[in-house]
Parts: C-alpha cells; sequence; structure tokens
C-alpha cells in the first residue's frame, strides 16, 4: 500500500463520498474506484461495505481509518521536520477558515502566501469555528482560525487580532436613533444570526442569557452577506464583525456600537497542543498577524 493510496482512501472515509472525495483530489471517480479495490485485493480484505444503500467502510476499514489518519500524522510532520532541517520551503499545510473571517482578512493573505511559498501546497477548508476545533483536535487540519474564547487545555493558541462586533439594524428601526445600544434593549428584536457551528451563535446567546433573556432567533444562516442583505429588507436584527461589513454597502443599514457589555471579536489561530510547528506554519501565522494588524 502506497502512501498516495492511503491518502486517497482517508479522503473516501472522510467524506463518506466517492464522487466528493474525487473532486478533493482533483482524479476521476473511476480511478478513485481502481485504488480502492487494488487496496482490497493487496489487503486481503473488503474496506467498504457495499452490501448497504448507504457509504459505510467496514470494521478493517474502520481500523485502517483510525490508524492512518495516525500514521499520515506522523508521516506528515516527519516531512515538515526533514524540509526544516534541509533549508527546503515545500511540503503541505492545512489550515481551516471560517467563511466571515476568511471575507474580512484571509484572501489577500492566501495569496500573498502562496506568492511567498510556490513550493508549499496550502490547502484551505471553510466551516464554523467549532467544526474547526474538532477538525484541529482530529489533526484533519494542521491549524484553524477561530474567534476566542477558546481552551487552552487542548489547544496552543497564538492571537492575531482584535475587532468590534456591531448590530445591524435597518434605518427604518426604532434602534437606529442610537449610535451605542446595551444587549438589555434587545430583549424583544428578532434575530438573523449565523448558525450553530459558529462561536459568534454561541456568543451572542450567552451574552443574552446573562442580560436576562433568550434572543429570538428567526433565522439562521452560513452566510453573513445574506444576513445583511435581511436585515437591509428589515426582517430583523444581527449582530456581526465591523471588518467584513466593509464589503456591504447599504444604504439601509445602520451599525451600531454594542455595551454592557462590550462585545469584541477576537481572532485567533489554534493548533493542537503537540503538534510538531514547522517553519513554514510559523510562517502563515507570522503572515496573518502582520496582514492583520494592517488591515484593521
Amino acid at each position: 500500500m502506497t502512501l498516495k493510496q492511503l491518502t486517497y482512501f482517508l479522503e473516501i472515509a472522510k467524506m463518506k463520498n466517492f464522487t466528493k472525495a474525487a473532486a478533493n483530489l482533483y482524479i476521476s471517480q473511476s480511478a478513485l474506484s481502481k485504488t480502492v479495490k487494488a487496496m482490497e485485493s493487496e489487503l486481503g480484505v473488503n474496506l467498504i461495505d457495499r452490501t448497504v444503500n448507504h457509504f459505510k467502510l467496514t470494521p478493517e476499514g474502520e481500523i485502517l481509518y483510525q490508524r492512518g489518519l495516525i500514521s499520515l500524522k506522523k508521516i506528515n510532520e516527519e516531512l515538515d521536520s526533514l524540509y526544516d532541517s534541509l533549508g527546503i520551503e515545500q511540503g503541505q499545510i492545512s489550515v481551516g477558515i471560517p467563511p466571515v473571517i476568511g471575507t474580512a482578512y484571509f484572501t489577500s493573505i492566501i495569496h500573498k502566501f502562496r506568492e511567498m511559498y510556490p513550493g508549499v501546497d496550502l490547502k484551505i477548508t471553510e466551516a464554523g469555528a467549532n467544526t474547526i476545533k474538532k477538525w484541529v483536535l482530529d489533526g484533519e487540519v494542521d491549524a484553524g482560525v477561530v474567534i476566542q474564547p477558546v481552551s487552552g487545555e487542548d489547544f496552543s493558541i497564538t492571537p492575531i487580532i482584535t475587532a468590534e462586533n456591531v448590530l445591524l439594524v435597518n434605518k427604518s428601526h426604532p434602534l437606529a436613533q442610537y449610535d451605542e445600544v446595551g444587549f438589555k434593549m434587545l430583549k424583544n428584536e428578532r434575530f438573523i444570526s449565523l448558525n450553530k457551528t459558529f462561536m459568534l451563535y454561541d456568543q451572542i446567546r450567552s451574552i443574552c442569557l446573562v442580560s436576562g433573556f433568550e434572543p429570538n432567533i428567526v433565522c439562521e444562516s452560513s452566510q453573513w452577506d445574506f444576513i445583511a442583505e435581511m436585515v437591509s429588507l428589515d426582517q430583523g436584527v444581527a449582530i456581526l464583525p465591523k471588518p467584513i461589513l466593509r464589503r456591504f454597502n447599504s444604504d439601509k443599514i445602520k451599525l451600531v456600537s454594542l455595551k454592557d457589555p462590550k462585545f469584541s471579536w477576537n481572532i485567533a489561530i489554534i493548533m493542537k497542543k503537540d503538534k510538531y510547528v514547522s517553519k513554514i506554519i510559523k510562517s502563515f501565522i507570522e503572515l496573518s498577524k502582520t496582514e492583520c494588524s494592517a488591515a484593521k
């Protein structure tokens, strides 16, 4: 079994779908199927249960998936260490980034990093911060960009930037007369929010509960621009990080500062505590800090 075969199998098991895995790996579905059959023939076991209508690994396939993730992680870390020792700027790093943060800061960071390190394969995967934390712990990504607070027990944490979260209201809304409002004033409002995979959802709900009420969340979305558009149509209020709203121009929305408590957007890059930190990953983190500070 080759390293390429193992990588292909792990992607199939992760996606639970041959079509999606083939697209992610930039190969044909038929080539991917042939790879799995070749592995099964060499190992003398079935890795995928083909007697059921949905994707399912056999017990042997589950073992290969779980142990394969650990093995591939160790191999990649050894390669990173080798490249560092030789001063070679090659290899691969994978980073999980929430769409909201990616929109605000990381498009330019990704572009500059790829220009600086053309020999490095930078793989970016988007998801909410809660999902990214799990990926980092499971070794599915090398690093993750998240919203603090994050427990330091499992992660090494590098703060990147602090910005302001603001209230979005339609200009016809009664709260539009204020430049700053306290959370208690939002008790009877209809909230349009990022969904539960985002830490911002948990933070907003937590602050509202401390302020004495359960927020009335009437709509959840993974798309910040959809949320802003809904507010422009006066369908509710929303709380979003101020930096991303530079990309949304509407004369129907007013941004209102929040108080009692002040509500900051604290971005950090996290890695699993026991992970080897290569020079390339360190460079990505340093570039992120520099670019985010410049864009503040």
